[in-house]
């Protein structure tokens, strides 16, 4: 932006600021018009700064005007900031100023050029930090999932334990067949012990992937255990006439421990 623009714009903006905040206000029902007119004034005031540097996109200016239309969406939400008028509020933050300049005869292609670059590219910076977020969160959140897929601590040298949660499904139990193997690859593991206390709801479907995860534990060369064998998980295994095979079976990690202990004195 030539300084004859920048000042030509600056007289404009402090000329006209309570004009410009009444235009604003034109954009909401009544019961809005009050606070959206303090962010409009806010707004101007960052604007006028950002002219100052000559709308330049990498000054400091123009990152804390980023930083406060950010915030702005947080406070007025995404989905009103995003769906603006079937727009994105802050393309409309330009049209009061565009407003004021054709009424001063003062809009021609290089200032409106300079203006709609600028609003154009802060929409655009916002829209890319809300989407790197919402990227971020589906990362922390896939990676909180599948450390809650099954949990796996090493409670003694060469000791696993892999403790299951819920229900196991064919999709889920490949998924933690994988996270096992992997750790078995890097890892010197003799001993799994497959924790499953926390199974409620034990059918003929959960045993066979039990099975399916003991097997593959044993093609490692690991021997695996299953610990956490009470009353009603043991009531549901015989009623429904389910074998486990020939894993062996534990109340507790502690006599799984114990077990091991003896089989193989330093695991």
């Amino acid at each position: 932006m030539t300084p004859e623009l920048r000042n030509q714009l600056l007289t404009i903006i402090r000329s006209n600021t309570s004009e410009m905040i009444i235009e604003w206000s034109k954009f909401f029902e009544p019961e809005e018009k009050e606070l959206q007119s303090r962010h409009y004034d806010d707004f101007l005031g960052f604007f006028e700064e950002c002219i100052l540097e000559g709308l330049d996109l990498h000054s400091d200016s123009a990152q804390t005007m980023a930083l406060f239309l950010n915030r702005l969406c947080e406070t007025i939400g995404e989905e009103y900031f995003f769906n603006f008028h079937n727009s994105v509020y802050s393309c409309y933050l330009k049209f009061p100023i565009f407003n004021v300049l054709d009424r001063n005869d003062a809009f021609h292609y290089p200032l409106a050029l300079a203006i709609t670059s600028f609003f154009e590219s802060m929409t655009s910076r916002i829209m890319m930090s809300n989407l790197h977020k919402k990227r971020e969160m589906v990362l922390s959140t896939t990676r909180e999932l599948e450390e809650r897929e099954a949990p796996l601590s090493e409670i003694s040298d060469g000791v696993l334990m892999v403790t299951i949660v819920g229900t196991l499904d064919s999709n889920r139990v490949l998924m933690i067949i994988d996270k096992v193997l992997k750790r078995l690859e890097e890892d010197e593991i003799s001993h799994v012990i497959l924790e499953i206390n926390a199974i409620f709801d034990m059918n003929t479907e959960i045993a066979n992937q039990i099975i399916k995860l003991s097997n593959a534990i044993h093609f490692m060369g690991s021997m695996a255990y299953i610990s956490g064998v009470n009353a009603n998980i043991a009531k549901s295994l015989t009623h429904l006439g389910i074998s486990l095979g020939d894993v062996k079976t534990f109340s507790t990690t502690k006599a799984a421990m114990k077990h091991i202990s003896a089989f193989d004195p330093a695991p």
